[in-house]
C-alpha cells in the first residue's frame, strides 16, 4: 500500500510538472505571437508609418448641440513609413479631431498607422491605426486563460468559437450572392446548435436532448413570432437606419430573431439535460412527475439570470445610438416610438424562448434519460 501511494504521488507530482511547462510553453507562444504581429507591416500592402513627433494646437471652437461648445484640434505628425517603396522614409501626417472623438480620433506617438503616401512632397493621409496587435493580445488572452481555468473544456470551447465563425462566414457569403436569408438562417441555426453542443459535451444522450431540446424552442418561438406578426400586421421597417437597396427587411429581421437568443437557449437546454441526467445516474428510481418537478426548479433558478442577461446584452448594443440621437436632440418618446421597437421585440421573443426552454427541455430531457435507463444504463 505504501509503496502504491508513493507511486500516485510521484504520478501527480509529473502531472502537474507537465502541466506547468505546457502553460509556461503557452504564454512563450503568447509573447512569440505578439513580438511576429508587431512586427508584421512587412505583409501589408497598405503602407504602415509609426508616428515619431506629434504637434497639437487648438484650430477652432464650434457650437454644438445643447449649447455645449465642441473644441476640434489639428496634429501635425512625423512619422517613419516601415514597409513598402517609401520604406524607412520620414513624412509629414495631419490629422483633425474634436473633444468629443466621435468621428475621429487623436494620435500619439509610438501609434502605427495605415496610410496613404505623397511621395513627392512627402506627405501622406492617416486610413486609420493599425490595431492588429491589439486584438491579438485580446484573443491570446482569452486562449491561454480558456485553457488555464477549464482545460481540455477550454480547447473545446476555442474550436467551437473556430466553428461558429466558420459556419458563419460562409453563410454570410452566400447571402451576399443573392441566396435565400431565411433559408441560410434555417441552417447555420442548426449548424450552430448541432456543432457547438457535440464538441462541447461529445456525443451522449444529454447532448441529443439538448439539441432537440433546443431546436424544438426555436422552431415554437418562430411560429408564435409569424403567428403575431400574421395576425397584428408586420413591423414598420421604414425608419431602421442603413437599409439602403435592400428588399427584404422582414426576412432579415426574422434572421436575426431567430439567431439572437439561440445562445442562451442552448444554455437552459444543456443546464437541464446535464442536471436530470445526475439526478437519474444517483437515483434512476425516481418518478418522470419527481423528475419533472426536480427540472422545473432547476429552470426557475437559471430563468430569471439568463433574461436579464439578454436585457443587458440588448440594452447595452442600444446606449452608443440612444446617446448620439439624444445629444441631437431627437426627443426621448420619439427615439423609443421609431428606433426601440425592435430590439423590444428580439427581447421579448427571446424571453419567451427561455421560458419555453424549461418545460421542454424537461420533457424531452425526461424522456431521453428514462428511456436511457430502461434499456439497461448509458451505452
Amino acid at each position: 500500500m505504501k509503496l502504491l501511494n508513493r507511486l500516485k504521488t510521484i504520478m501527480h507530482i509529473l502531472l502537474a510538472t507537465k502541466k506547468r511547462k505546457g502553460f509556461c510553453l503557452l504564454i512563450l507562444i503568447y509573447f512569440a505571437v505578439l513580438i511576429f504581429v508587431a512586427n508584421n507591416q512587412w505583409l501589408y500592402k497598405t503602407p504602415i508609418a509609426k508616428i515619431t513627433e506629434v504637434h497639437t494646437e487648438e484650430k477652432k471652437t464650434m457650437e454644438a448641440t445643447r449649447g455645449e461648445k465642441e473644441i476640434y484640434y489639428r496634429q501635425s505628425l512625423r512619422a517613419i513609413v516601415l514597409n513598402g517603396e517609401w520604406k524607412g522614409k520620414s513624412i509629414t501626417l495631419k490629422n483633425e479631431y474634436s473633444y468629443s472623438g466621435v468621428l475621429n480620433q487623436k494620435y500619439h506617438k509610438g501609434d502605427r498607422v495605415l496610410i496613404n503616401v505623397n511621395g513627392e512632397s512627402q506627405t501622406g493621409g492617416i486610413r486609420g491605426l493599425k490595431r492588429d496587435v491589439h486584438l491579438t493580445a485580446l484573443i491570446g488572452a482569452l486562449v491561454i486563460l480558456l485553457i488555464f481555468v477549464t482545460g481540455r473544456k477550454g480547447i473545446l470551447t476555442i474550436c467551437t468559437l473556430v466553428v461558429n465563425a466558420g459556419i458563419f462566414i460562409v453563410g454570410f457569403s452566400r447571402f451576399l450572392k443573392d441566396d435565400d436569408i431565411w433559408a441560410i438562417c434555417n441552417i447555420i441555426s442548426v449548424l450552430f446548435a448541432v456543432g457547438t453542443l457535440l464538441l462541447l459535451n461529445g456525443f451522449n444522450k444529454k447532448t441529443l436532448a439538448a439539441i432537440v431540446s433546443t431546436l424544438c424552442v426555436l422552431a415554437a418561438i418562430m411560429g408564435i413570432f409569424d403567428t403575431v406578426m400574421a395576425y397584428e400586421g408586420a413591423l414598420d421597417y421604414s425608419t431602421m437606419e442603413y437599409l439602403g437597396s435592400l428588399d427584404n427587411p422582414s426576412e432579415l429581421f426574422r434572421a436575426e430573431v431567430m439567431l439572437a437568443g439561440l445562445g442562451a437557449i442552448m444554455d437552459v437546454a444543456v443546464t437541464i439535460s446535464a442536471a436530470l441526467g445526475e439526478i437519474l445516474h444517483k437515483n434512476p428510481q425516481v418518478t418522470f412527475f419527481q423528475l419533472f418537478r426536480s427540472g422545473r426548479e432547476i429552470g426557475y433558478d437559471i430563468m430569471g439570470t439568463m433574461m436579464n442577461v439578454l436585457l443587458f446584452v440588448f440594452g447595452c448594443g442600444l446606449i452608443p445610438s440612444f446617446l448620439i440621437r439624444m445629444n441631437n436632440d431627437i426627443g426621448f418618446l420619439t427615439i423609443v416610438r421609431l428606433h426601440i421597437p425592435y430590439e423590444i421585440c428580439r427581447f421579448l421573443i427571446e424571453s419567451i424562448g427561455i421560458v419555453l426552454t424549461i418545460p421542454i427541455s424537461i420533457l424531452v430531457a425526461s424522456l431521453f434519460m428514462k428511456l436511457r435507463f430502461r434499456q439497461g444504463g448509458e451505452k
